[in-house]
């Protein structure tokens, strides 16, 4: 992997200053704090870095293995050069980017920890075509759990509904289990963490998950 070829230029832009991981360490925390609240990466970042890999780049440390799901190999090499992350197999990551929606791997096939060892479940960023934006009342997904106080409603523009369908698979029982970032086209984003309820508006029915 090391003899993969990568553009200077894209290297460059992954670099994170010192003040920009820590604002992205900061709205990423907070996210899973507050589970469905729709939060916003700083817009330089978002014109230089494809949205999904803004969580890896902040949160990736010397050695950690991590992998981009539906990616073609350069765009790893990248983030392992700026970062020095490993690139591992989605199984094994600690770190995962999705840009596949549909891979059988979100969320089952990534590590979802253990009773005894939760802290070695993976931290997702999911890649959506659309962008998220908080609503009153009628929304695509409704957030309710740990860190919300009553419910948080979000409305999902531009994108099929289909590709929030993943949620389904997620049956896991905490402490294991994924904390999730979905990130919109735009920057927009919300954290889904493992103990949140989900629940799916469609026209005509919800699904809670």
């Amino acid at each position: 992997m090391t003899d993969v070829r990568v553009d200077a230029a894209e290297l460059g832009a992954r670099f994170l200053t010192v003040h920009e991981s820590q604002a992205v360490f900061r709205l990423l925390l907070e996210s899973v704090s507050r589970p469905g609240t729709v939060l916003q990466f700083p817009s330089e970042l978002v014109e230089r870095i494809p949205a999904v890999e803004i969580p890896l780049l902040a949160l990736l440390g010397y050695n950690t293995p991590f992998a981009l799901i539906g990616a073609d190999n350069s765009r790893e090499v990248l983030i392992s050069r700026v970062t020095s992350g490993v690139i591992s197999s989605p199984e094994n990551a600690a770190y995962v980017g999705v840009l596949d929606l549909h891979s059988p791997l979100l969320p089952l096939g990534l590590s979802l920890g253990t009773p005894m060892r939760p802290d070695f479940a993976a931290q997702v960023s999911v890649q959506m075509s659309g962008t998220f934006t908080p609503t009153a009342t009628a929304s695509t997904l409704t957030v309710s759990g740990p860190g919300v106080e009553f419910e948080n409603h979000v409305s999902y523009n531009g994108g099929s509904i289909d590709e929030l369908s993943f949620l389904a698979r997620r049956n896991w029982k905490a402490p294991c289990g994924l904390d999730l970032w979905l990130v919109g086209s735009d920057g927009s984003f919300i954290g889904i963490s493992r103990t949140s309820t989900v629940r799916i508006e469609t026209t005509s029915e919800s699904t809670s998950i």
